[in-house]
């Protein structure tokens, strides 16, 4: 017989906290291991991750959890993908869309198929070939299949390759994601504990092997998860495990946040429009707006980011500005001992790409596929590190292209971006595409091939060459193809409810989330 676990306790609630307890209830059910929430009324949490991308859907299937009901309990619209503003130059703009862009064409990767119609005189944006990039183009919006009370024949349905293609996450309402799933967590047998935590008591293995709250209470535990966000209780200030700081590549260190109402009807898309000392997210919900300016403190005061972000936004100011200080980089053992560092306690990366969710999803994941028994075995800790390392990895490369593929020089921190530092994993990276515009999928990775050549094409960076065999393709051929899958798509598109109208016909929130 297995010497299984048979208590997690997860210590801090909010997003990642309650996150852990609904995702492990899911997919621990029958094996009799008792989940516990230590949750302190005292703690505020951050609650300022309201971009999301399209994992949270797998999230979602993954806990049964009923899509319509989670919208309106958040006051979530759907995103497409991410708009940048000024990014390469000001007054320059290109979007990151979800999904896939164009089919791959006689078994070559679509993006070499499009740089030889190219380089063959054809005008067709990159973007063209997106179902989600037109579908936020037009701000047009419809989940697959459509629904049956639609009233379209099968012969109206819109196109299945256009419709398999696209893809998309949600901007949602952090704390509110919080409450409804504490709600359901505890519904579905969560045992939840209102308390501080006093005390990390730790044996003489350096495990730790119970906590005492401030009430007195003292629990047991097999395995812990710390979720007390950039305290770190248990990670970093019991176990010691130290923090990896990124800093040196990317250099923004805090955030002012606030909320407004909203101007006009949310738009599928977030909005991450480049300042003079970093970039500022514009986040349309059902019910307001999400505001923020991420910024490194070396070239921008506190001061001036408030008043930038206060010059930037658009509607009524509903909350006070608030400035919250982080250090890019993760924690340089996620799992340790029998402890898993969950969110901000295991890592922040800032939220250009809307990933903190997705990493939180990750490293939960890994875990349930790395579950240790009461053995701990060193090799499967360390086997779930490197997968979750890599994750971190691929992210920070990710966010570090935004800056240093700029063209921007009209300010000290966007001077400094054109000589930043960049990992050799992302210098080789881009040495290859440079080349011949080739990148190497990985299964798992989070951005596709589809992903990268969206913000290299967005910054105006292609390849010196594309595969020397689509020179075999027929010009005229690859071009009709091309241009036909063009409106196929637009013509999907077309067919689709506004944004606005398919939430307010199917999933409109009931009140406004407070």
């Amino acid at each position: 017989m297995q010497n299984t676990l048979k208590t997690i306790c997860i210590v801090g609630g909010g997003t990642s906290g309650w996150m852990a307890a609904t995702l492990l209830n899911s997919a621990l059910r029958g094996s009799n291991i008792q989940i516990t929430v230590v949750e302190s009324a005292d703690i505020a949490t951050i609650g300022v991750g309201e971009s999301t991308v399209p994992s949270i859907m797998d999230f979602l299937r993954t806990c049964q959890i009923d899509l319509k009901e989670f919208i309106q309990a958040t006051s979530a619209s759907f995103k497409l993908g991410i708009r940048f503003d000024h990014w390469l130059a000001p007054g320059e703009r290109f979007f990151h869309p979800f999904g896939a862009v164009g089919k791959n064409i006689n078994g070559f990767d679509f993006y070499q198929a499009w740089l030889k119609s190219v380089n063959d005189g054809q005008s067709s944006r990159w973007l063209d070939h997106s179902p989600s990039a037109i579908m936020a183009e037009y701000e047009r919006f419809m989940l697959r299949p459509m629904p049956a009370h639609s009233g379209k024949s099968q012969r109206e349905q819109p196109d299945n390759w256009v419709m398999a293609s696209y893809a998309h996450a949600l901007h949602l309402d952090a704390v509110q994601v919080g409450r409804y799933l504490r709600d359901l967590a505890v519904k579905r047998g969560v045992t939840r504990l209102e308390g501080t935590v006093k005390n990390v008591v730790l044996d003489e293995n350096s495990y730790i092997s119970h906590l005492t709250l401030a009430n007195g209470v003292t629990i047991n535990s097999d395995f812990f998860i710390d979720c007390t966000g950039f305290n770190a209780l248990l990670i970093e200030k019991s176990l010691k495990v130290p923090y990896q700081d990124w800093s040196d590549y990317l250099p923004c260190n805090r955030a002012v946040v606030l909320q407004t109402e909203n101007v006009s009807k949310p738009v599928p898309y977030t909005i991450a429009s480049a300042l003079e000392a970093g970039w500022a997210w514009t986040i349309p919900l059902q019910h307001r707006t999400g505001n923020g300016y991420v910024y490194a403190s070396e070239f921008c005061s506190d001061e001036q980011a408030v008043n930038t972000l206060l010059k930037q936004v658009s509607g009524k100011v509903l909350t006070e500005p608030r400035v919250i200080p982080f250090v890019t980089g993760k924690r340089q053992k996620i799992w340790h001992n029998n402890c898993l560092a969950l969110g901000l306690a295991g890592g922040f990366l800032e939220p250009l790409e809307s990933t903190a969710i997705h990493l939180v999803y990750k490293t939960l994941i890994h875990f349930i596929q790395h579950l240790p028994d009461l053995d701990f075995d060193l090799a499967t800790e360390q086997a779930f590190n490197q997968k979750i390392d890599n994750d971190y990895q691929e992210v920070r490369d990710f966010v570090i292209l935004h800056y240093c593929t700029s063209g921007r020089t009209d300010s000290d921190f966007w001077r400094w971006c054109q000589t930043m530092p960049v990992p050799e994993s992302l210098k080789e990276k881009l040495r290859v595409f440079r080349n011949r515009g080739q990148l190497e999928p990985v299964p798992g990775q989070l951005f596709s091939t589809d992903s990268w050549y969206s913000i290299l094409e967005g910054m105006k960076i292609r390849p010196q060459k594309y595969h020397p065999l689509l020179d075999a393709f027929d010009k005229q051929s690859l071009a009709n193809t091309l241009n036909q899958n063009i409106a196929t798509i637009r013509a999907t598109v077309q067919q689709m409810p506004h944004h606005h109208e398919y939430i307010q016909q199917h999933c409109k929130a009931d009140k406004p989330a407070c």
